[in-house]
This record gives structure tokens, sequence and C-alpha cells, in this order.
């Protein structure tokens, strides 16, 4: 059974959470052993768990990891270092919130991993990789990994939507162009010359001006709906199916996103092994961690390869997984028993190859981009021009 409470710790701070047991009674006496003094204790209602498609912001988790680690090494004790952590207002108010529920559910004897666990907002990789290292005694050495996994996670991340900044401010730049014109150009042209045109993009435009002015309020409103309907829908199955149809309708942008499935994949999964994690469970976890369907899909496959007495190398190349020069370092690693040392080679290597195709594609969406624009402020300006002359001739008619 499990029983939801509300208690005062050792630090007169008042605490709430969950804990396990037979009965009331038992639960009460693991409180009262856990230095806890109850003021509210009853059976927990039955209630559906739910992923939270919003999660902890990546930034967090960086830090977070890499000061525990530190932290740890100096000689603090695991409780009380989360419990400094969950004070620091370099992280989110909710991830603080998370961390606090960590120190409560430890202060009741949960284990470091099923604390964790329980919040619900850890990836797999965290998790798992925490339980290794916990289990093996070795926390120290995988708070470590972990830091690095997921600083080289962020800097990736980092340099992805640093890539699409420009191309967001251009067609930004677009739309508050073809706003301003709409806004404030056309009604005083109007005001001078009088008459409206009924046909081409001028006429669009006004109805355009129309709708804002009259209707600003609720524009804005379905505005708002719209984009919020667009970002969640993109969380869904549905909608990463579809990210991943756009994406690979340009070769460009289908090679880089297939590079930066490798470099997760190889990253995550050397992190992994390296932490004692089995073979089986690292590709599964590490498949994930690429967030590509296809992928994942051959994954599978080499696992099942695997599990059957194929060597890593050979259930791999069977798949098509990998480039060529990557099989042979694998299976290089595979017989010195250091698999975790080349997949973090083969990670960097793919890390290398992102930065250089990401300046490539750059260098090549910017002058489309600067092109696009150019060209779409041109056509405005003949349309109003010709609207304008045309004006001109019905009113010295």
């Amino acid at each position: 059974m499990k029983f939801e409470y509300q208690a005062y710790n050792k630090d007169m701070q008042k605490v709430k959470g969950e804990i396990e047991a037979a009965n009331l009674q038992e639960a009460l006496s693991k409180l009262k052993l856990n230095g806890l003094s109850v003021v509210d204790i009853r059976e927990a209602k039955i209630r559906k768990e739910f992923k939270n498609i919003f999660g902890i912001p990546l930034k967090d988790i960086v830090f977070f990891t890499r000061q525990l680690e530190t932290m740890i090494k100096a000689g603090l004790r695991l409780r009380e270092a989360i419990h400094i952590l969950s004070n620091q207002e370099i992280f989110s108010k909710r991830f603080r919130k998370v961390l606090l529920n960590v120190v409560n559910e430890l202060d009741v004897g949960t284990s470091l991993t099923d604390a964790f666990k329980k919040q619900g907002v850890f990836d797999n990789v965290f998790i798992n990789m925490l339980k290794a290292g916990e289990e093996g005694g070795v926390l120290e050495e995988t708070l470590e990994k972990l830091s690095n996994y997921y600083e080289n996670l962020n800097r990736t991340q980092q340099q992805v939507k640093s890539a699409m900044v420009y191309p967001i401010f251009i067609l930004s730049f677009a739309v508050i162009v073809v706003l301003v014109i709409s806004l404030f150009i056309l009604p005083k042209l109007f005001m001078v010359f009088g008459n409206i045109p009924t046909s081409g993009l001028i006429s669009t435009l006004v109805r355009l001006n129309k709708l804002l002015t009259e209707n600003g309020f609720l524009v804005a409103v379905f505005s708002i709906l719209l984009f919020s309907g667009i970002f969640l829908f993109l969380k869904t199955e549905y909608g990463k199916k579809l990210k991943d149809f756009v994406g690979n309708l340009f070769p460009p942008i289908r090679k880089l996103r297939e590079k930066i499935t490798f470099e997760r994949f190889s990253r995550t999964f050397g992190v992994l092994v390296g932490s004692g994690v089995s073979i089986i469970d690292s590709l599964e976890m590490a498949a994930r961690a690429s967030n590509n369907r296809k992928f994942i899909s051959k994954i599978k496959n080499v696992e099942e390869k695997v599990k059957s007495g194929n060597s890593l190398k050979q259930a791999l190349k069977s798949e098509k997984v990998f480039p060529q020069i990557i099989y042979e370092m694998i299976g290089t690693g595979e017989e010195t028993g250091k698999l975790e040392v080349v997949m973090e080679k083969v990670a960097d290597f793919f890390d290398d190859q992102i930065q250089q195709d990401t300046k490539k594609l750059l260098s090549m969406l910017e002058p489309v981009m600067i092109a696009f624009v150019g060209l779409f402020i041109a056509f405005l300006a003949y349309a109003m021009y010709s609207t304008i002359f045309q004006m001109q001739s019905t009113f010295g008619g």
C-alpha cells in the first residue's frame, strides 16, 4: 500500500511525499525511523501517471550533474549535496522542486535511483546510468560520465539551434514587413487617394489590414492557440513523423540529421556501456536517445542479432547502420575490451562532421534567404507602385 504524508524533517522544514508500507502503523514507524515528525498521513489515491511533455531544461540537467559530481568528490553526503543544490536559484523553480522531492524520498529510505525515477522527468539514460553507478559502487565515476554526456548533448543542441537563428530571423523580418505595410502604410495611401483596389496583392493586404484593425484581439488569441496547438502536435507521434518526413525532403538537411543521429547514438551507447549497462539495454536506450524512428527500427534488428550470438560489429554491419569505416573501429573496440572509448571517438568524429555540415548549410542558406527577402520586398514595392500609379490615373481622370 502507498501512503501520502506531510511531516517535518530534522531541519524543521515541512515536507510531503509517498511511502510504501503494509499498513498505516508500519508507514508511521518507517517515517519515524527516518527522523520525520508526521503531521498528516493517509492512503494514497490511485492516479494515472503521465509524461510531462515539457520536461526539464537540459541546461539544468547539465549544471546539476556537474555540480553533484564535484560535491560528492569533495566528500559531501549525497542527501546533503542534493539538498544544497535544491536551493540554488540558478536552477528553474520547477527543477528545484523536483530536487526537493528527491531529498524527501531519500529521507524515507528510497534508493537514489528510485527517488529520481519517481519524479517522472529524467530520461532513461540518466536513470539507468545512475542505477549502474549506485549498484556498482562507482557513483562518482558515473556522475562524471553523465556530466560529460549531457554537456556534449547540450553543445550539439546549441549548434543546431544556432543554425536556425538566421533563417527564423529572416522569415520573421518578412512577416514584420507585411504587417507594417498593411497596418501603417496602406491606410495613409488610401486616405490620400480615396479608392481601394479590388484585386491583386494590395487588395489582399487591404483585407489583412481590415482584419487586424477590426478583430486584432481575436486574431492574437487565435494565433497563440494555433502556435500552441502546433507545438503540442509536434510532441506527438504523428508530429514526429511529420518532422521526419519534412526533414528528409531536403538532402543537406537529411544528411545532417543522420549525422546527429549517429553522434547521439554513439555517445549515449559508449557512456552506458562504460557505466556497466548491458549491451542489449545500451543499444535500446541509445537508439531512443537518437530520436530517429527509422534508426530505432534498425537498432531493434541489431539487438535481435546480438542476442542470437552475432558480434556487435556484424550486427551493425548487416543492418547498414553506419559508414564502413565505423564498423572496423567498433570491431577493434570489441576485441580490445575498450568499446566505450571507441564509441566516444566515433561520436567525436560525427560531432566534427556536424559542425562542418552546419557551416556549409548556413553558407548555402544565407544568400538564399537574403535573395528571398529581397525579391519579396521588391515584389511588394512593385505591387504598391503599380497600385498607386493606377490610383493617380483614376484620380487625374
